[in-house]
């Protein structure tokens, strides 16, 4: 069967589209080696390194940010907050770790890493930048390492609210949504952290008075989700 008039005109179209598209390589900007930037007091700092994955050299441009409810008096700043970068290349970022005294807990903030491409021949735009923005963990000297940090969560009912409390000196990481049992009530804790001191009250539509128990998924520091946990709700 011939096909229709319009079909081949679609067709020819779509064709030349399809060669005057540039070739678009996977590659993905800055792209940092780990998924956190782990800083131990110890050491004063730390370091990341970050390659350029494009074929083109560009500006790397740190920057490190606090979170939410934690202490702006410690301070970490990159030793070259600008770089460039050959394409293909690797530069290794190094952080200095400033406080007014000894660390007694550990300390959540972000860090951003953000490629900048030179200007577009013939035109004032620059080409698209793409941010990574990772967890920066910062771990006291003294402070023994615990691989399960949740487990020293405490969770409190009293009517429909709930209570979740990080009593422990460590940063927690977990999903946003947990629920209760047996009543699978389901929360919403708006953040996947808990800072050390930190606490956090929920209220649901129902009651809790028949609820003993929190089922949640814990994150490990380098943001991989481990098995389901089940904590007493008191």
């Amino acid at each position: 069967m011939r096909q229709p008039f319009f079909f081949w005109k679609v067709l020819f179209i779509l064709s030349l589209f399809l060669i005057c598209v540039p070739q678009v390589s996977m590659a993905t900007g800055m792209q940092p080696d780990s998924s956190l930037l782990l800083i131990q007091e110890k050491e004063s700092g730390g370091s990341m390194n970050v390659t350029n994955t494009d074929n083109i050299p560009s500006l790397l441009y740190t920057q490190v940010i606090n979170v939410d409810g934690e202490d702006d008096t410690i301070k970490l700043l990159p030793t070259q907050p600008v770089v460039r970068v050959e394409g293909g290349k690797t530069q290794q970022v190094r952080f200095i770790l400033k406080t007014e005294k000894p660390l007694i807990t550990e300390h959540l903030k972000r860090v951003i890493f953000e490629g900048i491409p030179p200007k577009i021949p013939g035109s004032n735009k620059i080409g698209i930048t793409i941010r990574q923005n990772l967890p920066v963990l910062i771990h006291p000297e003294g402070l023994p390492e615990r691989k399960d940090p949740w487990t020293l969560l405490t969770w409190h009912k009293e009517g429909n609210q709930l209570k979740v409390t990080n009593p422990g000196p460590y940063v927690v990481r977990l999903a946003q949504q947990f629920v209760t049992l047996p009543s699978k009530t389901q929360f919403d804790l708006g953040r996947t952290y808990l800072l050390p001191g930190q606490h956090i009250t929920l209220s649901s539509a129902s009651s809790l008075t028949a609820d003993n128990e929190v089922r949640f998924v814990p994150v490990s520091r380098y943001g991989v989700q481990v098995s389901e946990f089940i904590a007493s709700l008191n």
